[in-house]
């Protein structure tokens, strides 16, 4: 589910994805929550300085790790992989973030550096063709030395979407 929300004229973008029949298999699980260490880690990196083509290059580097760790990839196709196509493109193949404002997709180029009080999603995700999974996460994050999960109320973890599914 992605949801979108505007209040004061202001924007708001939120990704969850929730077991259809109200519980994760233990691949789902697995994924999900490979994807939930890659938000919160990516999250924390949203600090002033920096910018979101250096951000998603070290998310990036999250990512090879988490997709070793879920043996989609190996350690050779990392070896082996190139600028121009890096073995992580075949299951996470978008960007991290995007400003968020006055409008969902905000205006701001890739080089912009980040300053104290600007919002970016935050919205790694993992799509697995092959055993027809796909997780994306996305919260909201005011950027600052100790950036602020606007969303951080709402529900991530996979036991609490579990239980909310249960009703």
């Amino acid at each position: 589910m992605d949801v979108g929300a505007e209040y004061g004229n202001y924007a708001a973008d939120m990704t969850r994805t929730i077991p259809v029949n109200g519980k994760f298999t233990p691949r789902q699980r697995e994924v999900y929550t490979a994807v939930l260490r890659i938000m919160k880690a990516a999250a924390a990196m949203l600090k002033p300085g920096t910018t979101i083509e250096k951000w998603h290059a070290e998310v990036c580097k999250l990512m090879e790790k988490e997709l070793v760790g879920l043996g989609l990839i190996s350690k050779n196709d990392l070896r082996s992989q190139t600028p121009e196509s890096p073995a992580y493109f075949r299951y996470y193949m978008h960007g991290t973030g995007h400003f968020l404002g006055l409008d969902v997709h905000d205006v701001g180029s890739r080089q912009v550096v980040f300053e104290n009080g600007m919002v970016m999603t935050c919205e790694p995700g993992i799509y697995i063709p092959e055993e027809g999974i796909g997780i994306r996460l996305e919260n909201d994050i005011m950027v600052a030395e100790e950036p602020v999960d606007l969303m951080a109320a709402i529900p991530v973890e996979p036991d609490e979407i579990e239980l909310l599914m249960r009703g």
